[in-house]
């Protein structure tokens, strides 16, 4: 369920929790309506500029199990 950001500002606070922990977001107990939204917001970019699935295995270094420039990834 992807809604725009004008569809956030009609949401009631459960709605925008839900949509919250869907992209990501864990803890909103104690964020304002305004708080979450601009979180949400901020998060779905987030999401979008990262990669859903690793780089194909023939682009990972031979000395490796992980992808070319994922050595210093945190985790």
């Amino acid at each position: 369920m992807v809604t725009e950001s004008g569809d956030l500002q009609r949401m009631t606070m459960a709605e925008l929790a839900r949509e919250a922990h869907r992209v990501g977001i864990a803890n909103v107990e104690h964020m304002s309506t305004q708080e979450l939204i601009e979180a949400i917001e901020q998060q779905r970019e987030t999401n979008e500029l990262q990669p859903l699935e690793p780089p194909p295995r023939d682009s990972w270094s031979e000395d490796t199990s992980m992808p070319r420039g994922w050595e210093n990834f945190p985790g």
